[in-house]
């Protein structure tokens, strides 16, 4: 029984992996979108460092930064870590008996 509720756990942790890394697929997707979709403009002052501006509208400003880009590649890796934790987890329980 003490095995069952190991695997069973272990299998909704690695479902759960893949659900959670396919959400962070999904914003890196959304921050690729919004920088295509809207060009980003550079602009130079002799002397002074380049500032660059998304041309995206206010509400998408939030997805056109690095703050969600990070976030998003975080996400991702939560999730594979989750999954190669239980897959860990398994085959350990296995060698063991």
């Amino acid at each position: 029984m003490h095995r069952f509720a190991l695997a069973s756990g272990l299998e909704i942790l690695a479902k759960s992996g893949a659900i959670v890394s396919t959400a962070g697929v999904a914003l890196l997707v959304a921050f690729i979108a919004v920088l295509l979709a809207f060009p980003v403009a550079k602009t130079c002052e002799e002397g002074s460092k380049c500032e660059y501006a998304s041309s995206a509208p206010e509400q998408l400003q939030t997805v056109f930064s690095q703050g969600f880009f990070a976030l998003s590649l975080i996400v991702i890796a939560a999730g594979i870590l989750m999954i190669r934790y239980s897959r860990w987890r398994e085959s350990k329980a296995a060698t063991q008996g």
